[in-house]
């Protein structure tokens, strides 16, 4: 017994090339140059990061929290500042907004490497009903965002506890 007798992929090249094949040629087309660009930018090494890999600004990342009394977002933005930051509050969604640019230049081995890089980042929080948007503030300290939004006094005044019991 030879061991091409128990490959699942016996079949010649010309049968595994009709059969993995897209019907649409142009889909084909795309998904060839899209793996080429993908393989190539993983190839590539980029001076100024710390792994090698392109730093993209990404999603911002988020904390939500509850209170009772008012919600706590708390928002991940290194290496912005606080006038790099927008936050708006309207029809019931907190919008967090920051922009970043940075222009760096090194001399490595003799070779003059410069770099800019520019992102924007932005993240869209649905809020509960009841929340007082008018006495909503934000503050800004060592890259972290945390925007305080109290629930209104009537909202508050209509809650209600209620005892859970073992069954």
């Amino acid at each position: 017994m030879k061991i091409t007798d128990i490959l699942p992929w016996r079949n010649t090249r010309r049968e595994l090339a009709s059969q993995a094949a897209p019907a649409d040629p142009m889909l084909a087309l795309q998904r060839d140059v899209d793996r080429a660009f993908e393989n190539f930018w993983a190839m590539v090494p980029y001076p100024f990061s710390s792994n090698g890999q392109l730093e993209s600004p990404g999603t911002i990342r988020l904390d939500v929290e509850d209170k009772g009394s008012e919600i706590t977002v708390s928002a991940e933005l290194p290496g912005m500042t606080e006038a790099d930051v927008d936050v708006v509050i309207s029809d019931g969604r907190l919008t967090i907004r920051g922009e970043k640019k940075s222009d760096r230049e090194a001399v490595e081995n003799g070779l003059l490497i410069r770099e800019r890089v520019y992102g924007v980042m932005e993240r869209t929080v649905p809020l509960p009903d009841g929340i007082d948007m008018n006495a909503a503030n934000a503050s800004f300290k060592n890259g972290v965002l945390t925007i305080a939004i109290p629930k209104s006094a009537e909202f508050q005044a209509n809650a209600r506890r209620i005892a859970v019991q073992a069954g």
